[in-house]
């Protein structure tokens, strides 16, 4: 196999293109060859710019360093023609066009059927089920591998399912968790592979039949009569069954040419391997490293320069021969180009940092376009889309235009289960469905209509007496929806049967946008019935990385750097340098071919090395951030109180991050701003004009130190506590979505107030039912979870011992609300807990924080204490229960009353 390394901006593309002009100049026909890239834009790219240089060539006789030879005439002409049939594709595409070449060998149908993920998945969870139910039945075989897992058993399998393109066989060990993992996925797999048979095949299904293609002689033979050679693109980016597959290939006698750059290996959510890459680069013949870039600017070549090959001497994310030097060649010689590094430091918050620091980069990017560079030439990129919805807000203060090329939640958007709910109703008309159809713009009547009609034992007989033209509206869906589904959402979008009105009419443009995308969608891939569209919404909807249609407008491109692979800009911002990597362990995992569960003994050590590889990926993340940039890389980052977190580090390391002597240069600016907050927002002018002031003018409203109405809690937060914003669900709407640690804690303090078992499977999925689990994927679930087990386990460990067991309490109020007026300030709140045992009362208040500090809670303590003795006239022990450390704090009566007069001193 024959490797090039190619850097950013190096040309990967024209090198391709040079490659086939050569294989056709030395009578290799363009159907002998396949090409193989990563997206079908990019092959669609491929083939144009090979159409175009085969033409140039026929034209002129010069393309890039090709002169046409007249005898060489006729291969060129042959080519043009064979252009369009020619294999030039994806690596799936690939496999598909050599297993159909082959079907018949290897028990398929010729024209078998490719099927989309989220429908293998479907396919996939039925049969599951299925196994699952069976498996209740304790003569059956898997009873005991069914009864070890419980009913975490779905979850950990599909997580097994996400990952099998790591591995064509799963093993385990010995462990009988692992082993019941093991034998529950394979026998639900062979169920899903004779439910597939010889016509249907999903992506990871295409990877491992092409692999078994391979191991048949007759097969290889056939293939390699079609192909002389196989030219891959971004091959950085395949993962493990990918890569077995063209190493077999090359193997077998298919000469195989691979082009990459291991330093923008970025898809490991995807279960791309950059190790494929590198076992390619150790063992294949190497090939020249592509060194020339066209695409930066001179200062913006020389600071990659510098990133690369300091990040590659410390190991951090590439080694030294996969960053070559690079050259800046062709027009951007004569551009010098600008890099600018901007700090944020302080010991405030560090959402009051990124405050600022989207600021400053907003005003850097108002200063670029006023030195001539468009606002549409712009981008910034951020790690996540928390970072771009600072960025957004920072933008809009600035008053600055700005597009979000990509946003998150498409399918949980509003307009999307709108129509959602519409097919459903259309389907059978009751249900939460029912009820959020007659909320929303198909029939609009408000609460307590709906109420009403929800309530009612004949709700659609009582629709049709009292609204009978919605009852209309309902009959036409349901009519409808009995076609096929591409019609029923034509219908549902635009047809004007809402009082003379379409659906689109009731949206803005963002939303019109949303819902033509929804139609193209299903126009593409339409599935065979309405309730196989409703699981694929359902699907999606739960899935974090189902993104936003592309907004419309110009302006400053705000996009994630996973997005911006490949694309470039003459000024990119890179935003939130210092946001720390997620540490998020999965439930399971599949590691070197082996099922891995996390309470296993060999969960650890294939954790630290996943989490190895996931820090090494972090670092090629920034790479290309950083190059995308053509003319002009503005960088920020925020350190609060001189730690240095997340690719700080490297700029750290490149000895340009926030303890880095400053710079004050044309091409290169190295600044430190020491936080400042923002300015009170200025007032109006006066109209020219003025009008006589009123009597009531001058009069003012008596400041008062706390709020009408307040919680003890919040004053805590004020004085000990600071939050980072939390992503949002939707950036319009502004709902808030609960934190991993708010979300433990209020499911702690539920499953305490109603007495529930850390071992009861029956209480642990009412948990997982409740409103504030819905965010969060079925991992992210299944790990919360286990967190509070364990805390309602250390609670449940504390009774009879620490605390009095339940039965032995004489009165006892969980969750006991409270309201006491102080002042002018109503103070409210919610007792954890109030109950007498053995003759005395006992406050108790339970925490899941990871560290004791019983005075944070003091005022709020001696707050409930004062309402205690108001309404009961008692005075009850205080207590704090520490779950985490299965500690109890009992609080003295002074302490309150001193913490009580320090906050609410007398008027």
């Amino acid at each position: 196999m024959k490797v090039r390394v190619a850097s950013a901006g190096t040309g990967k593309t024209t090198s391709l293109v040079s490659r086939y002009l050569e294989l056709i100049s030395c009578d290799i026909p363009l159907r002998r060859v396949a090409g193989v890239t990563f997206t079908r834009a990019a092959a669609d790219e491929l083939r144009q710019r090979v159409g175009a240089g085969v033409r140039e060539l026929l034209k002129t006789g010069q393309y890039l360093h090709h002169t046409l030879r007249e005898q060489q005439r006729p291969n060129f002409e042959e080519a043009l023609r064979e252009l369009d049939g020619a294999t030039l594709t994806t690596i799936h595409g690939f496999m598909i066009e050599s297993l159909r070449l082959v079907a018949p060998m290897m028990g398929l149908d010729p024209d078998f059927s490719v099927l989309g993920e989220w429908e293998a998945q479907a396919m996939f969870e039925e049969e599951l089920r299925s196994v699952l139910y069976l498996a209740n039945e304790p003569t059956h075989g898997l009873f005991r591998a069914k009864y070890h897992l419980g009913e975490s058993a779905e979850d950990l399998i599909l997580n097994v399912f996400h990952q099998r393109s790591l591995t064509e066989v799963f093993e385990s060990d010995d462990h009988a968790t692992n082993l019941a993992l093991q034998k529950l996925f394979d026998a639900a797999y062979r169920k899903f592979e004779v439910r597939l048979g010889a016509v249907l095949l999903p992506p990871s299904e295409v990877e491992r039949r092409a692999i078994k293609m391979i191991r048949n002689k007759n097969a290889v033979e056939r293939l390699i009569s079609r192909y002389k050679l196989v030219l891959v693109d971004e091959f950085q980016d395949v993962n493990p069954l990918q890569g077995a597959y063209f190493e077999a290939l090359e193997n077998a006698g298919l000469a195989t040419e691979v082009v990459g750059d291991p330093k923008q290996s970025i898809y490991g959510f995807r279960n791309a391997d950059v190790g494929v890459f590198r076992r390619a680069l150790a063992r294949g013949e190497k090939l020249e490293p592509l060194t020339h870039t066209r695409r930066h600017a001179l200062v913006v070549s020389r600071f990659l320069n510098h990133m690369t090959s300091t990040l590659a001497a410390n190991n951090m994310g590439f080694g030294i021969e996969e960053a070559p030097i690079v050259e800046t060649k062709g027009e951007q010689e004569n551009t010098q180009g600008r890099v600018e590094l901007h700090w944020v430091v302080g010991d405030e918050p560090i959402a009051d940092l990124r405050q600022m620091e989207a600021k400053v980069l907003a005003e850097r990017l108002q200063q670029l376009h006023s030195e001539g560079y468009s606002y549409s030439n712009m981008a910034v990129l951020a790690r996540s889309y928390a970072g771009l919805a600072q960025v957004e807000e920072a933008l809009l203060g600035a008053g600055l235009p700005y597009v979000m090329l990509q946003g998150r939640g498409y399918y949980e958007r509003l307009e999307v289960r709108d129509l959602y709910h519409a097919l459903r109703v259309g389907i059978e008309p009751s249900g939460f469905s029912f009820g959020a159809w007659l909320r929303g713009p198909f029939a609009q009547l408000d609460f307590l209509k709906v109420d009403e009609l929800l309530k009612s034992a004949t709700p659609l007989e009582d629709l049709k007496e009292k609204y009978k033209d919605i009852w209309e509206r309902l009959e036409g869906t349901r009519q409808h929806v009995r076609g096929t589904p591409l019609s029923a959402l034509k219908f549902l979008i635009r047809e004007p049967f809402i009082d003379g009105k379409r659906y689109v009419d009731f949206l803005e443009t963002r939303a019109r946008e949303n819902v033509d995308a929804l139609l193209f969608t299903v126009a593409e891939q339409p599935p065979g019935d309405i309730e196989l569209l409703l699981d694929r919404l359902d699907l999606l909807s739960r899935q974090a990385d189902a993104g936003d249609v592309p907004q419309s407008g110009e302006g400053i491109e705000l996009l994630t750097v996973h997005k911006a692979k490949g694309l470039e800009w003459k000024v990119t911002g890179v935003f939130d340098l210092g946001r720390k990597l997620a540490d998020r362990a999965q439930a399971v995992y599949v590691h070197d071919g082996r099922i891995i569960h996390k309470d296993t003994p060999a969960f650890d050590e294939a954790r630290s090395k996943i989490r190895s590889r996931e820090e090494e990926e972090s670092y090629r993340l920034l790479y290309v951030a950083a190059s995308r940039a053509r003319d002009v890389l503005v960088m920020t980052g925020s350190a609060k109180g001189g730690r240095v977190d997340g690719w700080i580090n490297a700029l750290e390391t490149m000895k340009l991050g926030p303890s880095s002597k400053s710079y004050s240069r044309p091409d290169f600016i190295l600044q430190t701003h020491f936080y400042q907050p923002p300015p009170p927002s200025s007032l109006l002018p006066p109209p020219s004009s003025l009008l006589p002031p009123s009597p009531w003018i001058d009069k003012r409203f008596r400041h008062y130190e706390h709020p009408p109405v307040s919680s003890p809690s919040r004053l805590k937060q004020e004085h000990h506590e600071t939050f980072e914003p939390l992503p949002f669900s939707d950036p319009e709407e502004g709902e808030r979505l609960p934190g991993r640690s708010t979300t433990v804690g209020t499911l702690v303090h539920y499953a305490i107030s109603q007495n529930w078992s850390a071992n009861n499977p029956v209480h642990l999925e009412n948990l997982r039912a409740q409103e504030v689990m819905f965010p969060f994927t079925p991992d992210e679930q299944l790990d919360i979870l286990t967190e509070v087990k364990e805390l309602l386990s250390n609670y449940e460990s504390l009774l009879e011992s620490e605390l009095p067991a339940l039965n032995k309490r004489s009165n006892d109020f969980p969750e006991l609300p409270m309201a006491l007026p102080v002042g002018k300030t109503v103070w409210q709140g919610i007792i954890d807990r109030l109950y007498r045992a053995d003759g005395q009362w006992v406050l108790e208040d339970y925490k899941t924080d990871q560290e004791i500090k019983p005075e944070h809670y003091y005022f709020q303590l001696a707050v409930y204490l004062h309402a205690i003795r108001e309404v009961r006239g008692v005075t009850p022990k205080v207590q704090l229960v520490f779950l985490r450390f299965k500690e109890v704090v009992v609080i003295e009566e002074r302490v309150l009353e001193e913490a009580y007069k320090k906050a609410l001193p007398p008027l």
